[in-house]
């Protein structure tokens, strides 16, 4: 098991690991500071096998981006090389099989080997936001963007495998806007969740309907991120204003609590599937853990940077509630 439950990546290209105490929260930061610079950010972060021995982080915007894979043991990496198929900064990270899965911004979804070799598989369009690895089916991905809507693809067959169908104009007879920021599939389905700058909530099932079966609005609220909860058919999701909620996607969909304490836009979260607690980063520079069903804030870990993404360990579980002191090492 390792030392650290929670790892972070922000804007300046801080990389760190966090151990939740009860006490003391130790935070390690992993990625040496001084050899950063404004091109370093980390712009996803994603496990790298399902036991979560090792974290995949995807870094840079303008110029080289680069993959890097680090041993969650021992925090050392063990991995990294540029990422160069297409423009814009890498937006979806996975592992297929023993190579490695990459998507950015100008469409291009990659395989590549562990010496760095790439591959073009799949151009899913300009402007991609997000690409998500299907836990049931390991050949199949979702991806969405501004104006980019949701389509599934078939990654040994190298071919798309649902195209959503967009919503019915509004009642001005104009055309509903796509901008999906954020996607997911429910555990043991092939249902898919998106959310969007536009405040939507989406749920589709590809084997009935092109259309959502479930469509939502979170009024003047930008959507950025979402998770799936440890219960049923529900997600957590994160807004640029700052506001985090828990959804009720069954049945016509339910917006329930709201977690409170943000000052800065909520840019990552991730929950522990085995107890109700969800763990969120913002622009605002916070870590924080909140219990879901009581809303109560449990942790708020300063940690220097400019948040943009997080992973949180599976079976990640608070002995404590109480508000503990933090260290830095």
């Amino acid at each position: 098991m390792s030392s650290k439950d929670i790892f972070v990546g922000g804007k300046l290209g801080v990389f760190k690991g966090i151990k939740i105490g009860r006490k003391k929260d130790v935070v390690k930061n992993i990625q040496n500071l001084a050899t950063l610079t404004e091109n370093d950010q980390v712009t996803t972060i994603a496990w790298g096998d399902d036991d979560e021995r090792e974290v995949m982080t995807a870094c840079g915007v303008k110029g080289e981006r680069r993959i890097k894979i680090y041993d969650a043991e021992s925090l050392v990496l063990t991995h990294s090389f540029p990422c160069d198929a297409g423009k814009g900064e890498i937006n979806g990270i996975s592992r297929y099989d023993k190579s490695i899965l990459t998507a950015v911004k100008s469409g291009e979804v990659s395989l590549w080997s562990s010496t760095g070799k790439g591959e073009v598989l799949i151009n899913a369009g300009d402007n991609l936001n997000r690409m998500c690895h299907s836990h049931v089916e390991k050949n199949t991905i979702a991806t969405g963007g501004q104006e980019n809507r949701l389509k599934l693809y078939d990654l040994e067959k190298q071919k798309q495998i649902f195209n959503e169908k967009n919503l019915p104009h509004d009642w001005l007879e104009l055309r509903v806007p796509i901008w999906i920021s954020d996607l997911n599939f429910l555990p043991r389905t092939q249902q898919i969740v998106t959310v969007g700058r536009y405040g939507h909530i989406r749920l589709y099932d590809p084997r009935a309907q092109r259309r959502p079966v479930i469509n939502m609005t979170m009024q003047d609220e930008a959507l950025t991120c979402l998770t799936i909860a440890p219960k049923e058919k529900h997600i957590i999701v994160g807004s640029g204003k700052g506001r985090m909620n828990l959804v009720d996607l069954r049945k016509s969909g339910t917006i329930l609590n709201t977690y409170k304490g943000f000052a800065g836009g909520v840019t990552g979260v991730a929950c522990s599937t085995s107890d109700p607690y969800v763990a969120s980063v913002s622009l605002d520079r916070y870590l924080r853990i909140h219990h879901i069903d009581t809303k109560k804030l449990l942790k708020k870990i300063y940690l220097t940077s400019r948040l943009t993404c997080l992973v949180m360990r599976s079976d990640f579980s608070m002995e404590t509630e109480n508000e503990d002191d933090s260290a830095e090492d």
